[in-house]
């Protein structure tokens, strides 16, 4: 495709093995990953390769978890009650402020624009993991606005296949058509976002006094400089922004997406938001909002997120690997430099592993006595091995709490005019995302 040699694997086996050996853990320097940064500088975690990211990705990922990211942490619960009680209000109440009326509104109904409504929950609590900072309601126009320009780069970008991954002088020619303006108008929102919190605790860096992740970074940054090593450090202060980027796009995005799936699914098979609400009934009542803790006692709603994940695999194809040494593939010779796709759509179709792919049927994850049985669980909506998704962790208890919490007080259900979903009509990109739509949550009794 283009200069590039491409290996596709449609192939249960192969698939597994791309995503766990390390020979394939490379990335292609391509044109989309690029013109993320300005001067069009590859930087950033996820098209990342070799020592570059290797110490970026570990950096990250062990400061993230002092403050919350990636293992349970009780401020962090706390944090996102109070964002789901934010969301609760909006839901009930209706929008308080201009930038809340567009994703929500009082019309026959309490009714929510998917699958853009849920991602400023979840954003927000991801930017007290990050920042410690929160904006209130009345602040997040600017929140809003970028879960926008997310999930417009999610849906019009693609890392391979597309004209301008492999042929990016077409922008030149085609600056609509190969997505280019579009693509360039959400890469510079985000870097200017982005760029604005990180210049920030700059200005306010106190050596003695280290608040947040923030200044664990900016701390590296200090020292590099110091020892006279900004030529050779990774960490820099573009690298710093589009890292940032990469750790908190998923989260403002993938999971308001994934969501959006599930609702589409609850709306065709209502028997499986009742059988969801029963569990919630038992374990967790009227009385109090649902926990982490409730979340070993409610098997099926767990099996539940984990079979929309896997019919609903937002990645495709996964991000492109790259073979970092001449290899082999399941007998067939592959050189150094050739891109390898696997695809998780095909693995989390292949009737040899799933019986049934094309039945949505949270069952298949539970054991004869109903509880979860995590070796049946064998998908991979994260990746796997070293490029497995940082944000897994986090990504899981988003879907429970804001599953658990909208089952737990409303019933989704079709409003006044609307018509179930067409399954066939999604939207495909970086991820595959549903058509927007309405749904109605009608309060429970």
């Amino acid at each position: 495709m283009g200069p590039y040699p491409i290996i596709a694997v449609h192939n249960a086996e192969g698939v597994r093995e791309v995503l766990n050996r390390t020979e394939f853990d490379g990335r292609p320097g391509i044109f989309l990953a690029q013109m993320r940064a300005p001067n069009d500088e590859l930087l950033g975690i996820f098209f990342r390769e070799g020592p570059f990211w290797k110490e970026q990705r570990r950096f990250v990922l062990r400061y993230l978890r002092d403050f919350g990211f990636g293992r349970r942490f009780m401020e962090l619960e706390l944090v996102i009650q109070e964002e789901l009680n934010d969301m609760l209000d909006l839901i009930r109440n209706g929008p308080k402020f201009d930038h809340e009326k567009p994703y929500c509104k009082k019309d026959g109904g309490m009714r929510i624009f998917l699958p853009y409504f849920f991602s400023p929950f979840v954003a927000n609590s991801l930017f007290h993991i990050v920042c410690n900072e929160r904006m209130p309601r009345s602040e997040q126009a600017n929140l809003w606005e970028l879960i926008h320009y997310g999930l417009q780069f999610q849906r019009t970008a693609d890392d391979y296949g597309k004209m301008l991954s492999i042929m990016p002088w077409i922008r030149y020619i085609f600056p609509n058509w190969s997505s280019y303006n579009k693509l360039k108008e959400s890469n510079i929102f985000l870097f200017k976002y982005f760029e604005k919190i990180v210049d920030r605790h700059i200005k306010t860096y106190d050596e003695s006094y280290q608040r947040n992740f923030l200044d664990k970074y900016i701390k590296e940054m200090r020292q590099a400089e110091l020892e006279g090593n900004t030529e050779d450090t990774t960490f820099t202060h573009n690298q710093f922004i589009i890292s940032l980027i990469d750790f908190t796009f998923p989260a403002f995005t993938a999971i308001g997406v994934q969501l959006s799936f599930l609702i589409q699914y609850f709306l065709l098979y209502p028997e499986i938001q009742k059988r969801i609400q029963n569990e919630i009934d038992n374990v967790v009542g009227a009385g109090r909002a649902p926990t982490l803790s409730d979340r070993q006692f409610m098997p099926y709603t767990e099996a539940t997120l984990r079979e929309i994940m896997r019919i609903e695999t937002l990645v495709p194809s996964s991000i492109p690997h790259k073979a970092l040494v001449d290899t082999e593939l399941m007998g067939y010779k592959i050189p150094k430099d050739t891109l390898v796709v696997p695809s998780l759509y095909a693995y989390h179709n292949d009737k040899r592993v799933w019986g049934d792919p094309e039945n949505f049927r949270p069952e298949r994850f539970l054991d004869d006595q109903g509880d979860l049985c995590l070796k049946k669980d064998v998908s991979f909506p994260f990746g796997a091995g070293k490029r497995l998704c940082a944000g897994e962790t986090f990504a899981r208890n988003m879907l429970f709490l804001i599953t658990a919490t909208i089952c737990q007080n409303f019933n989704c259900i079709l409003g006044d005019g609307d018509v179930l979903p067409d399954l066939s009509t999604t939207l495909s990109g970086l991820v595959t995302s549903p058509m927007n739509y309405w749904v109605q949550l009608e309060e429970r009794t």
